[in-house]
């Protein structure tokens, strides 16, 4: 090959890889302002609204999510403040952010299906429907992330509010040596007064 040759070949080389790396640059870039004006708009649905309503709540992460589809925490935020936002309401509405909050939280756990604060919310879902299936599914996620103590004592908790209280006495005593056994514990007890108020009380304690 002659040099002239060699040359031209070195430099469509150099001018390829070039092109490549600009395109590589301008994606980068595309990218990079994308996820900060998706971050704002979180920043915003999050802390800089804090008498915004679910919806509008619901809508900034919505644009957030348009820009950048990889960050789960719009999911988060948006599902969480649709169902913490349900208690407010009434009727029809409470329903309409009840699955406002169901569709954020499927779309959140379709990212991350093991994030812990949307397995909480998908528990709290099912619980309304099926307090069965929410103990089955929460279960299923205290057996993936077993070493979890806050795990057991959600679980022995949700055994409570079924009452089952065996289970949920065993699976307290997983946890005896943790900060969290206590608070649980307690809950235990509480929800077993509470059944046993229910199914002891007299006559007259339950109206005509």
């Amino acid at each position: 090959m002659k040099a002239y040759e060699r040359l031209s070949a070195d430099h469509r080389f150099a001018a390829a890889v070039g092109v490549v790396l600009l395109v590589l640059s301008l994606a980068g870039t595309v990218h990079a302002v994308r996820a900060g004006l998706a971050g704002g708009l979180s920043w915003r649905a999050h802390y800089g609204a804090p008498k915004a309503s679910p919806e509008e709540i619901a809508a900034l992460c919505s644009k957030a999510f348009a820009l950048y589809p990889c960050n789960w925490y719009f999911s988060i935020t948006a599902a969480e403040a649709a169902y913490y936002g349900a208690a407010e309401v009434e009727g029809e509405a409470k329903g309409e952010r009840l699955r406002l909050a169901q569709v954020w939280c499927d779309r959140g756990l379709a990212q991350n299906p093991y994030k812990s604060q949307l397995r909480r919310l998908k528990t709290r879902l099912l619980w309304t429907e099926s307090p069965t299936q929410a103990i089955a599914y929460w279960e299923a996620y205290t057996q993936w992330h077993y070493w979890e103590p806050y795990n057991h004592a959600t679980l022995a908790e949700l055994y409570a509010q079924a009452g089952r209280f065996a289970e949920a006495e065993r699976t307290l005593s997983r946890i005896k040596a943790f900060p969290a056994y206590e608070a649980a514990r307690n809950t235990v007890a509480k929800e077993r007064r509470d059944w046993d108020a229910a199914l002891n009380g007299t006559p007259g304690e339950w109206g005509e």
